[in-house]
């Protein structure tokens, strides 16, 4: 099909969605309170901040949802280093994303939700800001943005670039409207070749790719959480040696299989005291997780409720963003969730950073690159089941010196993917100064 017959469509499609459906979305906001947070900035109303001059330097980067801006938040600090006259805006989908934006860290960034992709709000949204750069985070490749960005003289830079095969050959039924897409990039940055590969094969032209490592696991290994994790161990009441299972980043369907795991895990030698901690990657689904285990009748505390007072329980169900990495710091074992349901994984280096083994299932196509890297040097282990987890647990329980040897190898691994942000951070520079 015809490249702007098809963007005409995708439009249309887009416009015609989004009358149907607003008046619905509407009322059920204003009946449940869901989604007011941002709906004007969404629709491309935006408040001008401060008086801006022409030679301004203003980068926007936009990350879907959580793991994108916590990937973003990365990228900044490095591009703070290099580029200190720089303003920043983040903008995201979600409100866990948002959430993670607005947290203490950053200075210098204004942190917005994502327009629609529709003509007339991206072009509101540009405006408003106008950026100097816009940075595309991973594959978020919406047309309508990318091509009004690139006509209002926008220099567009995607970074962490990676796609797994399933996305490839999705694309690949449009590749000649993707290749329209990627020609707007002034640079692409890659995780893996066999990610570049892909985009060139897509259209991206060769000269504008670069391989320069996965950021989403460069991350500050001295002061990540190190600092924190007697607070953590005072919230949860341990005493040392205690064992302690986080299950990070869970799913619907996985609770259940891990609160299994716990249980039989209980029930072995040494083990009577173990506490389990248990995350949902989606704060939104506390009240599922919740009526789960009142259902099987297992005592639970939120971890909000333990920072308060003294734990009761062996299970504590965290509902706040932001306290993983300080609970994978004090862990004796973890499983990262995402993995025995089929929703491709998630950042199993950010416990291997920590000096963490880190246990996961079989889904992990989002993930592959860090499985294979930690499964190659022995701080990873792939489970088929939840059986095969408890198995693996126990085994390690009983070989602490093979475990010792498994967290250093994390540690040593996750160490060689660090500088990856740097090497992004400068290529947004040289594009800047072409």
């Amino acid at each position: 099909m015809h490249i702007p017959l098809l963007y005409g469509l995708y439009q249309l499609l887009g416009w015609l969605t989004f009358v149907i459906l607003f008046p619905f979305f509407f009322v059920y906001s204003l009946c449940t309170g869901r989604y007011r947070q941002g709906l004007g900035q969404r629709f491309g109303f935006l408040k001008v901040t401060g008086q801006r001059q022409e030679d301004d330097l203003t980068i926007w980067l936009h990350g879907a949802s959580v793991g994108e801006v916590l990937l973003a938040k990365i990228l900044i600090k490095e591009l703070v280093k290099i580029l200190p006259q720089a303003g920043f805006v983040l903008s995201t989908m979600t409100e866990q994303g948002m959430e993670v934006a607005r947290k203490p860290g950053l200075e210098k960034v204004r942190c917005i939700y994502a327009p629609l992709d529709l003509i007339g709000m991206v072009g509101r949204s540009i405006q408003k800001i106008r950026p100097t750069l816009y940075i595309c985070l991973e594959t978020e490749l919406w047309p309508a943005f990318l091509f009004e960005a690139k006509r209002a003289g926008v220099k567009l830079v995607l970074l962490n670039g990676r796609l797994s095969e399933r996305s490839f050959q999705r694309y690949q039924l449009l590749k000649g409207f993707i290749a329209k897409i990627l020609s707007c990039f002034s640079m692409i940055s890659v995780v893996r070749l066999s990610d570049a590969k892909r985009y060139m094969i897509l259209g991206a032209e060769p000269e504008k790719v670069r391989v320069l490592g996965n950021a989403k696991y460069d991350q500050d290994m001295e002061n990540l959480v190190l600092e924190s994790q007697e607070q953590y161990r005072a919230w949860l009441n341990l005493y040392p040696g205690q064992p302690l299972l986080v299950a990070g980043s869970t799913h619907t369907g996985e609770e259940e299989m891990l609160l299994a795991v716990f249980q039989d895990l209980k029930k072995a030698t040494g083990m009577q005291d173990l506490i389990w901690v248990v995350a949902p990657r989606h704060l939104q689904r506390l009240n599922e997780v919740e009526g789960m285990l009142k259902q099987k009748q297992v005592p639970f505390e939120r971890l909000s409720t333990v920072k308060d007072a003294e734990r009761k329980t062996d299970t504590i169900l965290v509902d706040s963003m932001g306290d993983l990495a300080g609970l994978y710091s004090i862990a004796s074992y973890i499983f990262c969730g995402g993995s025995f349901v089929e929703r491709g994984g998630h950042n199993i280096m950010e416990a291997a950073i920590l000096g963490k083994p880190v246990f996961y299932g079989p889904s992990m196509k989002d993930f592959s690159d860090a499985a294979e890297l930690l499964e190659s040097a022995g701080g990873g282990f792939p489970v088929s089941s939840p059986e095969a987890l408890t198995e693996s647990i126990l085994y390690f329980m009983d070989h602490p010196e093979e475990y010792d040897t498994a967290s250093r190898r994390a540690r040593e691994i996750a160490a060689t993917q660090q500088g990856a942000a740097r090497k992004q951070a400068l290529l947004v520079k040289e594009v800047l100064t072409q």
